[in-house]
């Protein structure tokens, strides 16, 4: 296993090189993106010309993916498969196919590979045989959120490559405002180089002037309204967001981030010990314990699912606006 900025490395200096299969999972959807990114045109100057997506539920057909790959590509010699996982969980037949293709793709010549895309798992999915499979025959890539002081330094490193510079107390400030969100912080940046010519030192005086930390605040404002059900007053921070000009990925962080939470809850077998595993602190646990009883873990799963649609609509790969998705997510999470 390796993590997404050490991939991301590799990539950039040409030292990749392709294996049969690639798990890419975790909670920072910015490093997901800058991989999927950098992967697919990497693999397209390797001749990996057709790629083909496909999103994995649980009427998904196996059976047919596996015979389909059976036979080379139609419209190139090398073909990339891509499989959105959501759930992290692959089931039966999943994991059946996932297991006999690291163990037949590995021995021949790679003309085809497969990419799996999911968000976060637990320490019980990453044992899990279709993982541990993966890890024995290609590559597993996690996408881990900064800590504190790493994001600082990544603030300063994205800074110059915005033609900028950040002095160490303007960067943590920034990464302050930002409340460890790698995406806001990308947005502010790069609002920074509209404002500022190149070369320009920011100083923490200009960070708190220009990175207005309100919209941040109304984020936690929302997350509070979600999990104790003030679904009226939630969908009205959602538009105040929308009108100041937050980015739709930042939102949808936001409740992927809390879903994902309660999932992780709601099948805990001790409340307690699972909230100090989430470090959720005393004066918020009142609010998820509100929250999950209104509904039950295949609620939560369902509505991470709806959350990943609304990624898809983000990125232009299918139809709807993202905001009327979110505007519907809060509803179905609040109410």
């Amino acid at each position: 296993m390796i993590l997404a900025p050490a991939l991301l490395k590799q990539l950039a200096q040409g030292r990749f090189n392709l294996p049969p299969i690639l798990l890419i999972y975790g909670e920072e959807p910015l490093y997901i993106r800058r991989v999927t990114d950098s992967l697919r045109q990497v693999l397209n100057q390797q001749g990996f010309e057709q790629r083909d997506r496909f999103d994995i539920d649980a009427q998904f057909d196996w059976q047919g993916l596996a015979m389909e790959t059976q036979t080379g590509s139609l419209f190139a010699e090398k073909r990339l498969i891509e499989l959105a996982l959501p759930t992290g969980n692959p089931g039966k037949e999943g994991t059946a196919f996932i297991q006999a293709w690291c163990k037949t793709r590995s021995k021949t010549e790679l003309e085809m590979a497969v990419v799996i895309y999911c968000e976060r798992l637990d320490s019980r999915q990453t044992k899990s045989k279709w993982v541990q499979a993966i890890e024995s025959a290609g590559l597993v890539v996690q996408a881990k959120p900064l800590a504190q002081p790493e994001l600082v330094r990544w603030c300063q490193q994205e800074a110059h490559a915005q033609q900028l510079q950040l002095d160490t107390e303007a960067a943590a400030l920034l990464a302050e405002r930002v409340e460890g969100n790698m995406l806001a912080a990308e947005q502010e940046l790069m609002k920074l180089s509209l404002r500022y010519p190149a070369g320009q030192v920011i100083s923490a005086q200009d960070i708190a002037e220009q990175v207005v930390d309100q919209a941040h605040y109304q984020l936690f404002a929302l997350s509070g309204l979600l999990l104790m059900g003030e679904a009226k007053q939630a969908l009205h921070v959602l538009h105040r967001l929308q009108q100041e000009g937050t980015e739709a990925p930042i939102v949808l962080w936001l409740l992927t981030k809390e879903l994902r939470t309660l999932i992780e809850l709601a099948q805990a077998n001790n409340l307690n010990l699972a909230m100090k595993e989430q470090r959720i602190w005393s004066a918020k646990q009142a609010e998820y314990r509100q929250a999950l009883s209104r509904h039950p873990l295949k609620i939560w799963h369902r509505l991470l699912i709806d959350a990943y649609q609304i990624d898809r609509q983000i990125k232009g790969l299918q139809l709807g606006d993202p905001w009327l998705g979110l505007a519907d997510l809060v509803m179905k999470i609040a109410r």
